[in-house]
Parts: structure tokens; sequence; C-alpha cells
């Protein structure tokens, strides 16, 4: 499967591979291993997809207007930078699978677009590397919605983000050095269309929905500890109240 995979070059080559294979072969000797250079962070929330910010001045209970997208969440991952950069051009890999269930619409044909067949749906993004927190925000609100966000960007992924789209569980892994990993540590989950949006009439447009993060980090040429390197920054970020940040799309 990874031959295949590796042959295939370009992402669009690569794509009926992943409808091939799916996400690989579980192996349970390597679900059981422990080791430093190989770590993993899990995440479970609930998220509001959509909202309906305005309130009838009649009935402050009854929602009116447009609605629109709800809550979109980051992630500040707890990388030692410092470490990271030392290790300058060494390889390490970035998994990142989100995880969630939909509700479909029972309406004959609207599992042919899939926005009008799912509830809502779920996207990640990784913070570029030469990216500031604030533009990491802007960009993801502007985009947010986008059935498929514009050009591929970000080469560094197996499949890419327009690849990996269909259906409720995303995954895909990023390849690059533990340089250019420093700065990107901030994850976004965001929203895009679905039926609670696009059916009003149904009342669902408030309802919050539960998914699951997993991000894996391997870097099995860096040498050190990076399980404790991580866990000193992660106590750090801890003790210093580092929730998970809501932004409500505007």
């Amino acid at each position: 499967m990874l031959a295949e995979i590796d042959a295939a070059g370009q992402k669009t080559a690569r794509t009926p591979l992943r409808r091939k294979f799916g996400y690989g072969m579980p192996d349970l000797p390597r679900a059981l291993a422990s080791a430093s250079d190989d770590l993993a962070l899990f995440a479970q929330a609930y998220i509001r997809p959509f909202d309906r910010p305005d309130v009838s001045r009649r009935d402050p209970d009854r929602r009116v207007g447009s609605v629109t997208f709800g809550q979109a969440h980051y992630y500040d991952l707890p990388w030692p930078t410092q470490v990271l950069e030392q290790l300058e051009n060494c390889p390490v890999k970035l998994k990142i699978t989100l995880s969630y269930f939909v509700e479909p619409y029972p309406l004959t044909g609207s599992m042919l677009d899939p926005a009008s067949y799912r509830s809502f749906g779920l996207r990640f993004d990784l913070k570029r590397r030469q990216e500031g927190e604030a533009e990491f925000r802007r960009r993801k609100n502007a985009e947010m919605g986008d059935r498929l966000a514009g050009g591929e960007a970000d080469p560094n992924w197996d499949f890419g983000q327009k690849a990996i789209a269909a259906g409720s569980l995303h995954c895909d892994t990023w390849s690059g050095t533990a340089v250019e990993l420093a700065s990107r540590d901030q994850i976004a989950i965001y929203p895009v269309m679905g039926w609670w949006r696009d059916r009003p009439g149904q009342g669902r447009y408030l309802d919050k929905a539960r998914y699951a993060l997993v991000v894996t980090l391997e870097a099995p040429e860096a040498g050190i500890d990076l399980q404790a390197e991580v866990a000193i920054t992660a106590r750090a970020m801890v003790s210093s109240r580092a929730d998970v940040e809501v932004n409500v799309a505007t």
C-alpha cells in the first residue's frame, strides 16, 4: 500500500488509492507500542456549527433573520518550539484525524449533494509556517463555509483538503522538517454547510454536535524524548489555563 502511494507522487493520483486502501491496516503492535519519539494528543468537544443571532423584538424567545455559521474551535498545540527548531531538518510526520457523526436528511435525492444530505460538516486546518495567529484566524473566517477551499496552498499533506472532504471522517498526514513544524502550533476546527443551516424551518440551527480530534506526531530520527518535551510544554499551558478557544463566525 505504501509503495503504491509513494509511487503515485501527486495528490491527484493518490486520491483513488485512498478509496482503494482506506486509511491503512490496523496494527496491534503499533497501537500498543510506547515510544518516546511517537506521541498522540486527543480531544473531544461539542461545537455549535450554525447560529441565528437575531432575536425577534416582539418575542425574545424566537430567532429571526439569516442562519449563519456558528463556532470555530482553535487548539494550541503543545510543541516544544525551541527543541524543534534545534532539530532543524529532522523529518517529522504529523497526522490529524477528525471524526464525527452526521444526521442524514431523509429526502429523496438529498444524497446527491453532500451539503443537502448531511446535517453539518466539519473541517480542520493547520496554521502555516509564516502565518501569525491573527492572520490564521482571519483566513479561516474568510474560508468558513466554502465547500472547497481555493488552491493547494499547503503542499506537504499526503492528500490535501479537497481529497479528504467526503464523509465525516477526515484524515491526512503532513510531512516536513522539525523546524517547519515549530511555528505550526495551532489547529482550527470549523463548520461547512449542512441541512441544519439550509432548512431553518426544521429548527435545528442551534443544535450542538460532538466530534473527536486525534493528533499524532512521529519523529523517529529525532534522538530525543519527544513525549517528555511535549509534556513539559503541555503542563505549562495547563497551569496558565490555556483552554480551547471558541471563535464565533462573523
